[in-house]
């Protein structure tokens, strides 16, 4: 009042000033606290602890036992509540932390969403969806082998611990976020997790059930670079699909490059779909292989899009009885599909439905999209590739199935 209109102005310009540039320092100051924290944490120094300017937080429930739906209060831990700020972005972030385990050169961390892995000298942070781990499992050598779905086939991840109680901590936090894993489901113990990684990598090193020859090593999804082809041999979506199923026809268990050659006609079909429809005329596609290791015949009773813009193509090797929808021990078939050009009111996205007499499954044509395959009584079935383009332009599965040995009627 005392300055009159002049007064007023210049309060209102203070006003606006301080609307701007505080809520830029507070971001400012949050990403220095949580930098500040993952350098506490990740270090060896001892650290003085400092009184909170807050009220802490308790941290989040941790489920021990889901069948009698026991729970357990853990008390408050300083550490804990530093690295479940990492989780939370301080507070802006969606996650919740679950539980940590130092262990030699890097710290562990898992969430609801994430597994974390912060190396202690480099600070650097790796995260991967729990839906892009295969599974998981423990060597007598103190040695924690984490396999992870890539672009380009399974990669595995080695983790030293040097005592038994790291060891058992880093285990059990995995196992509590097993079921959100790609292949968990399918071992029963830690022997057989164990003695099963190699095999996923690559298949063909084992005696395979209605296999006429033993294959070349091969890991599926290793085939996946883009390629230059000619082109002008193809004249449209149809012609790549007519010409691929002419070459996979051809092709048997009898012949030793059997897979190799399946997983690079799966991935030829990604290949001359992207180059054939580029720019503003790109499609998401999605393609899945499926090969019978059961050593019986498994029928394919429907294969569909439930999202997309085209039928779900089949293509099976020479080992299908058409009429009957039967893959014959040894056989592989081969699903593609599309969707519509995006737009602004629809996406374009592909998902795939399969139904067999062995196992049934939902195919996403992105990542995290709720891919799922789910194996009847008496099969097992695995995922050897779950691959997706950065930008879900494509999505390429392989999956095998077979007989559950150990399984009683």
């Amino acid at each position: 009042m005392d300055n009159g209109p002049v007064g007023f102005l210049q309060g209102v310009g203070k006003a606006l000033v301080g609307a701007v540039i505080k809520p830029v320092v507070g971001v400012g100051d949050a990403a220095i606290v949580v930098m500040n924290h993952v350098s506490e944490v990740t270090s060896d120094e001892v650290v003085i602890i400092r009184i909170p300017k807050r009220l802490r937080r308790a941290l989040p429930r941790v489920v021990i036992d889901i069948r009698n739906s026991t729970v357990q209060l853990v008390p408050f831990d300083e550490s804990s509540s530093k690295v479940q700020k990492i989780v939370t972005a301080g507070d802006s972030g969606d996650d919740v932390y679950i539980g940590h385990v130092n262990i030699p050169g890097c710290l562990i961390i898992t969430s609801e969403k994430y597994f974390w892995s912060i190396d202690r000298h480099t600070k650097m942070t790796k995260n991967l969806r729990w839906d892009d781990i295969s599974h998981f499992s423990l060597s007598e050598e103190h040695l924690m082998r984490i396999s992870v779905f890539t672009m380009c086939g399974l990669k595995s991840f080695t983790f030293k611990v040097d005592t038994y109680i790291q060891s058992a901590d880093l285990y059990q936090l995995l196992s509590m976020q097993a079921s959100k894993m790609g292949n968990f489901s399918n071992f029963i113990g830690a022997e057989e997790r164990a003695s099963f990684n190699s095999e996923l990598e690559n298949i063909g090193a084992n005696n395979l059930p209605g296999f006429k020859s033993k294959q070349v090593p091969h890991l599926f999804g290793s085939c996946n670079i883009k390629r230059k082809g000619n082109h002008d041999l193809i004249k449209d979506d149809i012609d790549i699909i007519e010409q691929c199923f002419a070459r996979v026809m051809l092709l048997g268990s009898e012949n030793s490059a059997f897979l190799k050659s399946l997983d690079n006609e799966a991935w030829n079909l990604v290949n001359s779909w992207s180059q054939l429809y580029s720019g503003l005329s790109s499609r998401r596609c999605i393609v899945a292989g499926i090969i019978n290791c059961t050593g019986s015949y498994v029928q394919v009773k429907s294969s569909a899009l439930v999202e997309g813009g085209s039928p779900c193509y089949s293509i099976p090797s020479k080992e299908y009885i058409q009429d009957q929808g039967l893959v014959a021990p040894g056989g592989a078939i081969i699903f593609f599909g599309w969707g519509s050009i995006p737009s602004l009111s629809q996406t374009g996205n592909v998902f795939m439905t399969i139904e067999t007499g062995a196992f049934a499954c939902n195919l996403s044509g992105r990542e995290g999209g709720g891919t799922e395959a789910t194996a009847l009584p008496g099969y097992e079935v695995w995922f050897l590739e779950k691959s997706y383009d950065s930008s879900s332009w494509w999505a390429k599965y392989w999956i095998f199935v077979k007989e559950r040995s150990n399984y009683i009627e």
